[in-house]
């Protein structure tokens, strides 16, 4: 096979990427190693209503709910819940909205290859993919969407950390409201990340994420042992799967013509690991940087992709890796002590006013103009504490 542009991935970001290119007449391949689009997944499935009307992309039969309210339970279990009153997100079927993808890329005239798995990447006059019937598919770009353990990363040089939260979720009966996300902070059961239920049509899902230790065995303590979790989860589980977050920015993006987007390229938003927003985004300024190279045939017009990701989300990615950095050394004692101010009627006015699900970059900054007279009020050993997590 011997192509323009040939995707590694059939995922969002590999088939939005498709898509784009195949509309302004390039000759395109998409080669999925499962034989179906969308499966497995293991994915909360939420996404901000504002970032899809952003990117042109309808809702459609895929969107299971759509999400209002927040309620975080910090380890005190002391819930906080915030609310502007309107549609922040959806939760949306993953395999239903990943093929409305594939077949729109499909539409637009690109090819769709499935039960293909791509083994390694050799470079000679150009990329060519080497697949585990030993086809070789030749291109003159390879864009690797095929999630965060990569094969196109690894084998062109462009993963420079191993780092990942594990995952664990069911699906499930729960006792829970429509239209609210609720999030579980607790170093006990997920160590530098955190829990969370969500209401997804019929069922739950209910999932736990943890930088350290086994996600299973904690989720299933999660489930047994959590003062609220563990008595609206109900004991029928429908489906378990489990799965890693890669860590943002942990691979560099682009190499000659070797381009990552999404969960490949480590596209996540840092503090909690979504990523279908902001792959997406990124897969269209990949493509676009695709259409100027070849069409100008000028391929160091490639480098422009790095450009267009970091003024996009570069403030995004480098605010929010250093919160996380924050988060990442606090106590129960410390998740606790900080909730305290999501109750202060200021702070929570500055939240609601300048959240964004999308974009959190907004609320971090609006939040450290604020630090001086929050620092003040919880005492200077406190300050000096969090302060040295932030350097």
């Amino acid at each position: 096979m011997e192509t323009d542009v040939l995707i590694v991935g059939a995922g969002p970001a590999g088939c939005f990427a498709g898509k784009i290119l195949a509309a302004r007449g390039l000759r395109v391949a998409i080669v999925e190693e499962h034989s179906e689009v969308g499966k497995p997944a293991c994915c909360t499935g939420i996404v901000g209503a504002s970032g899809l009307g952003e990117l042109g992309i309808k809702p459609g039969k895929w969107v299971l709910g759509k999400l209002r309210r927040a309620k975080i339970y910090p380890p005190s279990n002391v819930p906080i819940e915030l609310t502007r009153g309107k549609v922040e997100a959806l939760v949306i079927d993953r395999v239903k909205f990943d093929r409305s993808l594939a077949d729109a890329a499909v539409k637009a005239g690109a090819d769709l290859v499935l039960n293909k798995r791509c083994v390694d990447i050799a470079f000679n006059d150009g990329p060519m993919v080497k697949t585990q019937d030993v086809d070789k598919l030749k291109a003159r770009v390879v864009i690797g969407a095929d999630g965060p353990l990569s094969v196109v990363a690894r084998k062109s040089g462009l993963l420079v950390s191993n780092e990942y939260i594990k995952c664990a979720q069911v699906e499930a009966e729960a006792d829970l409201d429509n239209g609210v996300a609720e999030i579980y902070l607790d170093n006990n059961f997920s160590p530098g990340f955190f829990s969370w239920m969500v209401k997804a049509g019929r069922v739950a899902r209910v999932g736990l994420g943890a930088k350290s230790g086994n996600p299973t065995r904690l989720f299933k303590k999660f489930l047994s042992e959590h003062p609220v979790a563990s008595k609206k989860v109900g004991k029928t589980i429908f489906s378990r799967c489990t799965g890693v977050i890669p860590k943002c920015m942990s691979r560099k993006i682009q190499k000659g013509a070797v381009l990552l987007v999404g969960d490949a390229a480590g596209q996540v938003k840092p503090l909690t690991g979504g990523g279908i927003y902001i792959g997406l985004s990124c897969a269209k300024l990949a493509a676009e940087a695709v259409i100027n190279a070849l069409e100008s045939g000028r391929m160091e017009e490639l480098e422009c992709y790095q450009e267009a990701v970091m003024k996009k989300f570069g403030t995004e990615f480098s605010v929010g890796i250093q919160i996380k950095k924050l988060f990442d050394q606090m106590s129960n004692e410390d998740l606790n002590f900080l909730s305290t101010f999501l109750m202060d009627e200021e702070v929570r006015e500055t939240v609601l006013k300048n959240f964004d699900f999308d974009h959190h970059e907004k609320l971090i900054i609006a939040l450290v103009a604020k630090a001086p007279e929050l620092l003040k009020s919880i005492g200077i050993r406190r300050a000096l504490k969090y302060f040295k997590f932030l350097t």
